[in-house]
């Protein structure tokens, strides 16, 4: 059979080998993948969605603005016999919250290990063991090494595997196969793509991540009420349903 013509290869590089792709185009996804529940997202990300077994860097400069209401329809995806695991989260998780979003067949664990070293151990051992089927881990400091385990760890396993670090940890080159920078906005959150396996993005994406409170509809025009009765309080002052 004839080779085919170099126009040819140049054109479809992945012909050669799966792993080579064209710097303009984005890379055929060489694991499964997740959808992120974002159709803007899912259009940038290759295979249309969070790569499962690789390591995902989020980087932003303070936590809780949004993130983990990024990852629900992800989560809400996940096989729920599967646990999820916080490591170090900045907080303590609201289970009302999880509730509320849906999660609660889910199973989720936090653990509190303290150290930045002690953290990434215990997000180690965490994929050794195949303890879950995603895991979020934030880490104020990571060395190139850690993060370099974490990736090769992952790729044994098909778990969403996050890890949460400072904006300013976007200077530090990381192995991960895919690094979004987050910022807050009104509607959600500002998304960059720092690194995926394709073109850079120049622009970022914004996510509405809170529609409702956005689609409310206006207020009334203000008119003279008559005065409420004597013995009644005014409807304002009435406890609200499931808060008395």
């Amino acid at each position: 059979m004839p080779a085919p013509p170099a126009s040819a290869i140049l054109q479809h590089p992945e012909r050669i080998h799966p792993a080579l792709w064209r710097a303009s185009q984005i890379a055929p996804p060489r694991r499964a993948t997740i959808p992120t529940g974002h159709e803007a997202l899912d259009r940038e990300l290759p295979g249309g969605g969070w790569p499962l077994g690789a390591l995902i860097e989020f980087l932003s400069d303070r936590p809780g603005i949004g993130e983990l209401l990024l990852l629900r329809p992800a989560l809400a995806a996940l096989d729920a016999r599967r646990q999820v695991l916080l490591i170090d989260p900045p907080c303590p998780p609201s289970m009302q919250c999880w509730a509320n979003w849906g999660l609660q067949s889910r199973r989720l664990a936090w653990l509190r290990a303290g150290a930045a070293s002690e953290c990434l151990w215990a997000a180690e051992q965490a994929i050794r063991h195949d303890a879950c089927g995603a895991l979020l881990c934030w880490a104020d400091r990571a060395s190139g090494q850690a993060l370099l385990r974490l990736q090769r760890l992952a790729r044994a396993r098909s778990l969403l595997l996050v890890l949460l670090r400072p904006a300013s940890a976007a200077r530090q080159a990381s192995p991960a196969a895919l690094r979004l920078s987050l910022a807050p906005i009104p509607q959600g959150l500002s998304l960059g793509i720092l690194k995926r396996r394709g073109p850079a993005l120049p622009e970022a994406i914004a996510i509405r991540l809170y529609p409702d409170a956005l689609d409310l509809p206006a207020p009334a025009p203000a008119r003279a009420r008559r005065p409420a009765r004597a013995g009644r309080a005014p409807a304002a002052l009435h406890a609200a349903p499931g808060h008395a």
